[in-house]
């Protein structure tokens, strides 16, 4: 993929946001990201670990935990940031919650991009207003080499309707938008990290940063005795 030759955009004039359980953030998350903040040639890219997720089982990984552990996984990477309100919040992690409130933060003319992968998007008919996303910000759908698209009809013709060709060209509107943007391929999952350890196996640097393996065994995470 081509990574365009200028300046990074300030977040000041453009807000992307990418939420997750981060449980634990390794380093398919992190290489994702900056690969999208470079693209997009936006930083820093916001990650936000949610609290309650609305659509899948709660983290084995406190609150707290799981915030550390990404402080410590995007230590040295000026692409990246993090913001804990989804963390702050009572209750299930809503995206829609989120954008509305960054929305009104930032006001109408940003543009506010919310960056997710292609099995959330496969299930975005389950969210919570899933329909009003629009109304607040652009979607960015990231998906990897020889992956399948959805085939529901409804979802296909949303995303038809909304779609660009360029996930650049998100910038230049506030709102209203979504678009796809292919990575890298990264083969290293959160369960699959949370098996290996359960198991006794270490991670490899390339799948877990050193800082974050440490505080993994130091606080006994994912069945590590």
């Amino acid at each position: 993929m081509a990574i365009p030759d200028r300046k990074p955009i300030s977040a000041a004039a453009v807000k992307v946001l990418w939420g997750g359980t981060f449980d634990p953030i390794h380093q398919g998350h992190v290489s994702s990201a900056i690969e999208v903040s470079q693209y997009l040639g936006v930083k820093p890219l916001q990650l936000l670990p949610n609290s309650q997720p609305a659509h899948r089982h709660r983290p084995l990984a406190n609150a707290k935990q799981r915030v550390e552990m990404l402080s410590l996984a995007i230590a040295g990477h000026d692409e990246l940031a993090m913001d804990t309100r989804e963390i702050q919040r009572q209750g299930p992690s809503y995206s829609i919650l989120t954008l509305a409130e960054v929305r009104q933060e930032i006001g109408p003319v940003m543009p506010l991009i919310w960056c997710m992968g292609l099995d959330a998007f496969a299930g975005l008919q389950q969210w919570h207003r899933w329909q009003e996303l629009l109304d607040y910000g652009h979607l960015l759908v990231l998906t990897r080499p020889a992956t399948i698209w959805p085939q529901d009809p409804e979802l296909l013709t949303w995303y038809a309707t909304h779609k660009v060709d360029d996930a650049k060209h998100l910038l230049a509107s506030p709102l209203g938008q979504v678009a796809h943007l292919k990575l890298g391929q990264y083969p290293v999952s959160a369960t699959q990290i949370r098996q290996q350890l359960r198991l006794g196996y270490q991670p490899s640097a390339i799948e877990l940063a050193p800082a974050v393996a440490k505080y993994i065994a130091s606080q006994s995470l994912y069945g590590i005795n």
